[in-house]
């Protein structure tokens, strides 16, 4: 396995090699022409010998020229390497998925990353198409290599969530108390009352007979009691369907960028 101090450095600053691979790291370098004293030394420990590796570790480092990074750095530099390969390479990108999950996870989830680390979680939901998938996670990559494009693509998500906002917002109940959410209110009402005037008919008929049955001597007005009492759980039934209908409609929840 080929040997390059830039990504043992950054490899070393997120934990990512465990100390009893450290020694054969080291035997890769010596092989690459890194032949100094401390990495000799690394390479003829043994896997098992934990505190003597962890005692070699920092001269070795030093003789290589590498410095402390902070962990997005490090997570940054591992996953524009790797992206650079897959979109040079044409390899599966999906096969490195877990890499940049990891990476994620170990640099504490710098934003660069999210899109990649989450794409297993995410992608099921996207599209059934392989071709898509590939597609859209061969973009993910490219935004992850061009701060530009990284930026234009935050833009585009963020305009998007305004519109989706704007038309949620002009939707009842967020403006029933405009002029356009009172007709809007009537209209869908109107529809409703006439969709449902044989179900109050019967109703009235129901209180009615209940009326006669107990013999009143205005048996009408049991009728149009049993009326109200229907009519006024409908309304009650309509209104809260209609302000709970944003949260689970045909269309997804706005969510912020």
């Amino acid at each position: 396995m080929s040997f390059d101090p830039a990504t043992f450095e950054a490899e070393v600053a997120l934990g990512l090699i465990p100390t009893e691979q450290l020694p054969a790291v080291a035997q890769n370098a010596l092989e690459e022409g890194f032949d100094g004293p401390h990495v000799l030394r690394m390479a003829i420990l043994e896997p098992g010998a934990g505190w003597a590796i962890d005692q070699a570790l920092p001269p070795m480092l030093a003789e290589l020229g590498c410095q402390t990074l902070l962990p997005k750095d490090a997570a940054l530099r591992l996953a524009h390497a790797r992206a650079r390969r897959i979109l040079k390479t044409g390899e599966d990108p999906l096969s490195s998925i877990p890499f940049f999950h990891q990476l994620m996870l170990a640099a504490d989830y710098p934003p660069e990353l999210i899109e990649l680390g989450y794409f297993d979680d995410d992608y099921i939901l996207f599209s059934d198409s392989p071709e898509d998938v590939q597609v859209r996670v061969r973009e993910a990559l490219e935004v992850l290599l061009s701060p530009e494009l990284r930026e234009q693509r935050a833009a585009e998500r963020k305009a998007a969530w305004e519109r989706e906002q704007a038309r949620a917002k002009s939707e009842w109940p967020f403006v029933l108390n405009s002029p356009t959410g009172w007709a809007l209110l009537k209209r869908r009402y109107r529809g409703h009352l006439k969709k449902g005037k044989f179900t109050y008919a019967k109703d009235s008929l129901v209180g009615y007979f209940q009326g006669w049955l107990a013999q009143r001597r205005w048996r009408w007005l049991s009728g149009l009691r049993f009326l109200a009492v229907a009519m006024g759980a409908a309304v009650v039934g309509y209104l809260i369907g209609l302000a709970i209908a944003p949260l689970g409609g045909g269309a997804p929840i706005p969510i912020a960028p």
